[in-house]
């Protein structure tokens, strides 16, 4: 049997016959990742939340870096920008220092509980 080919519609009607068989050999056996294919992540440290309270309190919002740099250096910067640019006195820091200790026990909280 004859194989045609018709290349306005490239369409190939073969035989079985028409190609080799492949000489390919079944591969060998391939050693996994020893990560199992994934990175390894180190688990976060748990944070205390003792620590995160004593921290804030003596600090201010400088404290909250031990929980998350990011959050403590925001509110950080918003506290300076209040006390130099709103003039209110310590109103700004009375309000943010209270708030800065909550913050941490929730966070402290939330980090123990999560891990």
């Amino acid at each position: 049997m004859t194989s045609t080919t018709d290349y306005r519609t490239h369409t190939a009607t073969a035989n079985t016959d028409w190609y080799p068989r492949s000489s390919a050999q079944v591969p060998k056996a391939i050693a996994p990742h020893p990560a199992g294919g994934r990175y390894l992540v180190e688990p976060r440290p748990e944070k205390s939340v003792g620590l995160a309270v004593l921290l804030t309190a003596l600090f201010g919002p400088v404290g909250l870096c031990y929980l998350s740099a990011i959050a403590g250096l925001v509110v950080t910067t918003l506290s300076a920008v209040l006390l130099l640019v709103a003039d209110m006195g310590l109103l700004p820091l009375a309000l943010i220092w209270p708030a800065s200790v909550a913050a941490a026990v929730w966070r402290a909280g939330h980090i123990s509980i999560s891990g």
